[in-house]
């Protein structure tokens, strides 16, 4: 009987052991847990998309519609001295319901020409500026040119400009708690 409670004994000691190791392991994902910081997931305001299957089919349904601005010969909003020629228009923002805090959000189509050296490609972007509170710019990209690093190129190019504009009209609309410009660089997108 004695080796039989030899081995019943060590037994349970290996069961209370693998019951420690397991309760011990709980309780340091807990803790783990509770160190995390919580993380809040920023929603943007709209979904920017081509909705159309081809650049072609893009420029075509843009260039019928009659409640957009057309811009031949033009170049994107804040494009300032880049190169390239550009087919560009403006929609307006019938997406969300105006208010005074969006009154300014239009969509913008841009279209490369045939010179330009990722054509054909088109940028859609959202630009919401002009309110104290926001500076909104995103943009959904389909590109078709020849190569894939002409296309790199030109969305390169392009969230440059979309963080130019960004500053630009944080430094106009958006302060610090002294009165002062967020941002202290260039005036102009012209």
């Amino acid at each position: 009987m004695g080796f039989f409670m030899m081995k019943l004994f060590t037994f349970l000691m290996a069961i209370l052991i693998a019951l420690s190791a397991v309760t011990a392991d709980a309780a340091t994902k807990k803790k783990s847990k509770k160190k995390l910081k919580k993380s809040t997931t920023v929603v943007s305001p709209y979904v920017i998309t081509i909705g159309y299957p081809s650049v072609l089919a893009a420029y075509d349904a843009t260039k019928a519609r009659g409640d957009v601005t057309k811009k031949p010969n033009d170049r994107p909003f804040g494009w300032q001295k880049r190169s390239g020629s550009w087919y560009v228009a403006n929609e307006p923002n019938t997406s969300v319901k105006k208010t005074k805090a969006n009154q300014n959000a239009y969509f913008e189509w841009a279209f490369t020409q045939p010179s330009h050296y990722a054509h054909p490609s088109v940028i859609k972007r959202m630009i919401d500026v002009g309110s104290k509170d926001h500076v909104y710019v995103d943009m959904a990209f389909k590109c078709g040119a020849e190569t894939i690093s002409n296309c790199d190129t030109l969305l390169t190019e392009f969230k440059e400009v979309n963080l130019l504009i960004r500053k630009v009209y944080q430094k106009k609309y958006i302060q610090t708690a002294d009165g002062t410009a967020a941002w202290d660089g260039v005036d102009s997108l012209d």
